[in-house]
């Protein structure tokens, strides 16, 4: 019996690798090509140390992260699951033009040699213009507050005392918005229900880069890119975003070395829908 068993796999996998033409194989029948052809997959650092910002900060007026912006789509489907209509619901709200929030974060921002704290973070976002201030220390203590402002498509920046600088070649690509690449039903995965203080919320993953290699205060530090960017995020039935957490990766070159940056964030949103004014500097 083994033996008309291997038999058997043997003319199918022949018969498969036939011409359609020349099959006895009826059309209705699937052939099992799948069986006799195995897949196989595949699947790469670091070591100069950044230095604090000098005092000059204009070599970093023209930093342009590399992002994409997607062209929209149909919105997705209502659903009678809790989970997709909350997710519905979120999408609605993020892609809405006027839509405001605001959201507190810390974290880390690291690679091989050094890594800098990051506290006190706050995003405040109204359409299309952003606020990101953070606190950037070092492990010798030295610390930078750095601030970054969008507003009526123009991008600025500013770290610790130093006088703001216009940031050249900035547009919707280099948003800092927590949804700015949120543009079809597609930028957002559904993850299932969760428990959250007690309560059903909602997991949905997407692209988002609150705080780019742009606001690292190194003056060593060139070249700056964004690689990759996902926030994990926590929403209501009423696909209002409560809290999550952000992974950006980037690279730039530390004293000319070319390095990969990792910035991990915690986030908390609040006074979501709330109005907020952010003007230019």
């Amino acid at each position: 019996m083994p033996l008309l068993r291997a038999m058997k796999l043997f003319l199918t996998c022949r018969l498969s690798s036939l011409p359609r033409s020349e099959r006895k194989t009826p059309p209705s029948q699937p052939t099992q090509s799948s069986v006799c052809v195995p897949t196989v997959t595949k699947r790469t650092a670091w070591t100069s140390a950044w230095t604090p910002l000098p005092t000059n900060a204009s070599s970093f007026a023209g930093f342009a992260p590399t992002a994409s912006v997607v062209v929209g789509s149909p919105k997705p489907v209502a659903s009678r699951d809790p989970g997709q209509a909350a997710l519905t619901k979120f999408f609605t709200l993020v892609t809405d033009d006027g839509f405001s929030y605001q959201a507190t974060f810390t974290g880390k921002s690291r690679h091989t040699v050094d890594i800098l704290a990051i506290s006190m973070g706050l995003l405040q976002v109204n359409g299309a213009n952003v606020l990101v201030r953070a606190t950037f220390t070092y492990r010798s203590g030295t610390r930078y507050v750095v601030e970054h402002r969008s507003v009526g498509g123009k991008g600025w920046i500013k770290y610790g005392s130093e006088p703001w600088v216009r940031l050249a070649a900035f547009g919707p690509a280099n948003s800092m918005a927590a949804f700015a690449a949120v543009h079809a039903p597609p930028d957002v995965t559904y993850l299932g229900p969760t428990k959250a203080g007690g309560k059903t919320a909602y997991q949905v993953q997407m692209a988002s880069a609150i705080v780019s290699p742009l606001m690292i205060p190194a003056g060593n530090l060139t070249e700056r890119a964004i690689t990759d960017s996902k926030l994990v995020l926590l929403i209501d039935a009423d696909g209002k975003p409560l809290s999550g957490t952000a992974t950006i990766t980037g690279r730039g070159r530390v004293s000319g070395q070319l390095q990969e940056i990792v910035i991990d964030l915690k986030v908390t949103f609040l006074k979501v829908g709330q109005k907020v004014t952010i003007a230019a500097p």
